[in-house]
């Protein structure tokens, strides 16, 4: 098992950037989340904003300590293999989301 790295679980495009991750019942609202942001100049600045932070599904039975980082690399890539379109269904969300057709 590869060690967790958080870097592995961002995806950046054009002037946006995706973050999935899991919170455990420890942290309050257990689940797999996705933080989608956006990259925006202030006075020159380069920031990044948060569009939406939403969860997508429910924790997954997976070996190890919740919260530890070989769970959250077993959680985070078992979610990947069993939803290989994730990155494609998210932009398609952040487009009705933008465009005003989904709703927080």
């Amino acid at each position: 098992m590869q060690k967790y790295d958080p870097l592995d679980w961002i995806h950046q495009w054009d002037n946006y950037e995706m973050m999935m991750y899991a919170r455990t019942e420890q942290e309050g609202d257990p689940g797999i989340f996705m933080q989608v942001s956006r990259k925006v100049m202030v006075d020159g600045a380069e920031q990044w904003e948060i569009v939406y932070d939403r969860r997508l599904d429910d924790l997954l039975e997976v070996a190890g300590e919740p919260g530890s980082d070989e769970w959250q690399e077993r959680l985070l890539r078992t979610y990947l293999n069993e939803h290989p379109s994730l990155v494609a269904d998210e932009k398609r969300y952040l487009q009705q989301y933008e465009a005003g057709e989904i709703k927080d």
